[in-house]
């Protein structure tokens, strides 16, 4: 009998439940960090709070993983789901402020979960008479950032229509039933992965273990490129065959090089949707693993950032993403047999990775054009804004961008130590005038 078979159906008399994966381990660290993604949701009109709970239980209802709790066997945690379960928190406060709900997002982010007791998600309304905003919080061991997305689509549509057919998955497989078969039936596959086990368990055990890493308090800072600028800029890129992320990355690694220096950060990371190479992964599943590729250190440290010379360098970038996206899915499927057969060093790798100082990398996370309906009935979706995270052993640094009603959303994540709040400041001021001027370029011609 497969995993996929002992976890075949909800109504099966044996609640669903599994272990969790290597990279679930290392995003839950025991509950005891709060590894978390909160995305805002702007709302004109009313949302009403019954609705809202009614939608959150439809949401549970789809999703194994949220009407399960997080509790230890044999020193591993497993997602073991509760009937009946206990309901997705929601917490509502008034909206006596226009940053009310940024302090709320800041509180919801350093907020720990009770995962031993509670589902991994929860939501903040901020209820105002006209206008409200709707905070989702997911811990990054059940969701990455297309899964948030899901949630907050699913969420909104059930609000509207409370009897919507979203769908329902009736599994909580394990991560090597979504391999494809031609990966699991690769023999040589799992030949190679024995030899770079014993290799990896030894250099583990060499690795020699400090004192965790501490680091300063954690803040964001937001800003946006608005909708006539956003325009200009993204007809510009129609026109030099290179999509948004390309010239906003770019500016982006320009910016932390102009006000850090060129060599203050090692290497910039994009995150990718890892469906693409998981085909028996839905589309509307969660998902916690994103992995990423890194963009081209040459961009950031050799190329003086002459606009003569942008628009040929965000092609060779878009060309170098592209390439290693391309190449990506062989080392996922590996690194995903291969981290299941690492457990029993689970605690030492992550004694190794808080005694290394982080700080010195960069992850640009783009969820895209949003495409979420806006108009609701009794309310209106006005604006979905960039999330923040927390991530361990440091949020340090997170640039996530949202293109959304035509504005392009930033956000920034970060702690003091490793990039204080003035600097980050800084690159934000830099990469927008760098934009603008890019935009107002095209406007005059």
């Amino acid at each position: 009998m497969t995993g996929a078979d002992r976890t075949a159906s909800p109504d099966a008399a044996q609640a669903l439940q599994r272990p969790l994966s290597l990279f679930e381990r290392g995003m839950y660290l025991e509950g005891q960090v709060p590894v978390a993604i909160v995305i805002p949701a702007r709302i004109e009109g009313r949302l009403d709070e019954a609705r809202l709970r009614r939608a959150l239980a439809r949401i549970q209802a789809k999703h194994p993983v949220l009407r399960s709790v997080v509790e230890a066997v044999d020193g591993r945690p497993w997602f073991k789901e509760q009937r009946p379960a206990p309901p997705i928190p929601l917490r509502v406060v008034e909206r006596d402020d226009d940053q009310r709900w940024e302090r709320e997002s800041e509180l919801e982010r350093n907020r720990l979960f009770a995962a031993e007791r509670e589902p991994l998600v929860r939501v903040v309304l901020v209820r105002g008479a006209d206008a409200s905003e709707l905070l989702l919080t997911c811990h990054h061991c059940v969701c990455d950032g297309v899964s948030v997305l899901t949630l907050l689509r699913e969420l909104l549509l059930l609000c509207d229509d409370p009897e919507r057919d979203i769908g329902r998955h009736d599994a909580m497989p394990p991560v090597d039933a979504l391999l494809p078969d031609s990966v699991l039936g690769d023999g040589a596959i799992r030949r190679r992965l024995r030899w770079k086990t014993v290799l990896f368990n030894l250099w583990v055990r060499t690795r020699r273990i400090g004192p965790a890493v501490g680091y300063g308090p954690v803040y964001s800072t937001r800003w946006q490129l608005d909708a006539a600028d956003y325009r200009a800029l993204a007809e510009r890129c129609r026109q030099e065959q290179v999509t948004v992320f390309n010239v906003v990355g770019l500016a982006l690694m320009l910016s932390f090089r102009d006000i850090l220096g060129k060599q203050a950060i090692e290497q910039f990371s994009l995150p990718v949707d890892v469906r693409r190479f998981l085909p028996k992964l839905g589309a509307d599943s969660l998902f916690a693993m994103a992995p990423t590729i890194q963009l081209s250190p040459a961009i950031a440290t050799g190329f003086g950032g002459d606009e003569g010379e942008y628009w040929t360098v965000a092609r060779g970038m878009r060309k170098d993403i592209d390439a290693k996206i391309g190449e990506l899915g062989p080392q996922v499927h590996e690194n995903l047999l291969g981290m299941e057969r690492v457990h029993a060093l689970f605690d030492r790798l992550i004694a190794y990775s808080r005694s290394r100082r982080g700080g010195r990398g960069v992850t640009l996370s783009y969820l895209g054009k949003l495409d979420l309906a806006r108009d609701y009935g009794d309310f209106r979706l006005k604006a979905v804004l960039s999330p923040t995270a927390a991530l361990a052993p440091t949020p340090a640094n997170l640039v996530t961008i949202v293109a959304d009603q035509d504005v392009l959303d930033f956000a920034l994540t970060s702690d003091e130590q490793s990039l204080p709040r003035a600097q980050a400041e800084a690159i934000r001021d830099r990469t927008l005038q760098r934009l603008r001027r890019l935009a107002q370029r095209e406007t005059d011609a």
